[in-house]
């Protein structure tokens, strides 16, 4: 099997397929931005009103899976029982990791995956930044782990009309300026990563767009309710019927516009109305709705629902959703600990400590509404069985078990003294 030659030739290829993925995904980030095809594909009638309505399904989806799976903090938790690693992960990665996950976790589902690109600030920090299929193409090396061998990153810099190349590779990182389709050379960095630090993040197993088999299903809501709102402006489906009256052409177009007809005694002027059924146009817009969420595993919170529905009865509405999240959520592991390998890279370069990133697991919890009652209740049965730290974990409101057991230790040794010091003076 020949080597992959990685050279400048690669780099040019991998610019020239960049640029048609880029052109084939535009279209997903168009939909999520409320730029349907309507807007430029909408049936027109002249000198009738010709609104253009645009429900942006996309964007709801997108937005109610990354808080429904994101919308509380990531844990991380050592299986070995290393609650000092885990500190200094929530040191480092506790002031910008919640938002970028966010980030990241949308462009996924956007675009099918998006990446992240690991490096050192100007600080002296671990952070990472977000890129998407719009200005980023990998390869890989086709295992099971998915490395990324060559990563390059495509962008222009304000007020300047020449386009960059950063192309990752190795431990380096070359600049290049791209000018009528050859690559000019800058310069090249060195990082202190010994692999491409550019982590992949997709949104299922077939990189695809979340809401790309619903497409079809939006367009075609838009178009109903476009031609039922321009029908009640204007009786599109009407025609004005004249009798006994002869009314040339333009005196019409006169008429039209000043509301005024004026027409000889005995002459008879109605419109001839085309029934529509409202049953039937309504049952249509319901049933395309109802396809629409089902189609994306997601619950209408918009329907009337009983004031006294519980919490178990919530979750079974959502189990769709929930199976749907949980692959989600196992793709964005892979992610996440993908950082923490590069990030304990950087804590050997700085600190010389070494940690595995297999000792770690990523817990991730549900923004849901839920009932404290039936939680506490369900904690004081377990306090005997399972430790306290696992119990705290249960706690939705608890970002931090860790720090929420050290603040509940010193509180109760506070008190202890306190009571001691009490005791002391009554005798």
């Amino acid at each position: 099997m020949n080597k992959l030659e990685i050279n400048e030739s690669l780099f040019l290829t991998m610019y020239e397929e960049f640029k048609i993925q880029r052109a084939g995904k535009l279209r997903y980030k168009k939909y999520y931005d409320g730029e349907h095809d309507i807007l430029t594909n909408y049936t027109m009638s002249e000198d009738q009103s010709n609104m253009k309505l645009v429900f942006n399904f996309p964007k709801k989806f997108v937005t109610s899976l990354t808080g429904y799976s994101l919308g509380q903090p990531i844990n991380y938790i050592s299986k070995i029982g290393d609650e000092e690693v885990v500190k200094l992960i929530d040191k480092h990665f506790g002031y910008w990791e919640k938002a970028h996950n966010q980030k990241l976790s949308k462009n996924a589902d956007i675009f099918g995956e998006a990446y992240e690109i690991n490096y050192i600030n100007k600080q002296g920090e671990f952070h990472s930044m977000v890129t998407t299929p719009l200005d980023m193409y990998v390869l890989t090396d086709g295992t099971p782990e998915n490395n990324v061998i060559v990563g390059i990153h495509n962008f222009t810099k304000r007020f300047e009309k020449v386009e960059y190349l950063d192309v990752y590779v190795g431990n380096e990182i070359l600049h290049y300026s791209i000018i009528e389709g050859k690559l000019i050379y800058i310069s090249k960095d060195e990082h202190i990563f010994d692999t491409v630090p550019i982590n992949i993040c997709q949104a299922n197993d077939e990189s695809e767009c979340v809401y790309k088999d619903i497409i079809t299903l939006v367009n075609v809501y838009n178009i109903i309710n476009s031609d039922l709102s321009n029908e009640i402006s204007d009786h599109r489906n009407s025609m004005l019927k004249i009798m006994k009256a002869n009314i040339e052409e333009e005196d019409l177009k006169r008429m039209k516009k000043l509301g005024v007809i004026l027409v000889p005694d005995g002459a008879n002027v109605d419109w001839l109305i085309k029934n529509i059924n409202d049953d039937f146009v309504q049952n249509m817009i319901n049933n395309i709705e109802q396809k629409i969420y089902d189609l994306m595993d997601m619950v209408n919170f918009n329907e009337q629902w009983a004031s006294n529905t519980s919490n178990v009865a919530l979750k079974n509405k959502l189990l769709a959703l929930s199976h749907r999240c949980t692959l989600k959520e196992a793709m964005m592991e892979k992610t996440l600990l993908r950082r923490v390998r590069n990030f304990f890279k950087f804590i050997k370069v700085k600190e010389n400590i070494q940690y595995d990133y297999r000792d770690l697991k990523v817990k991730f919890t549900r923004d849901l509404p839920f009932d404290l009652v039936g939680l506490a209740d369900a904690i004081s049965k377990l306090e005997n069985i399972v430790s306290q730290h696992t119990l705290l974990t249960l706690l939705p409101f608890v970002e931090n078990a860790d720090y929420e057991m050290e603040k509940f230790n010193k509180e109760k040794e506070l008190n202890r003294i306190a009571l001691d010091d009490k005791g002391d003076g009554n005798a």
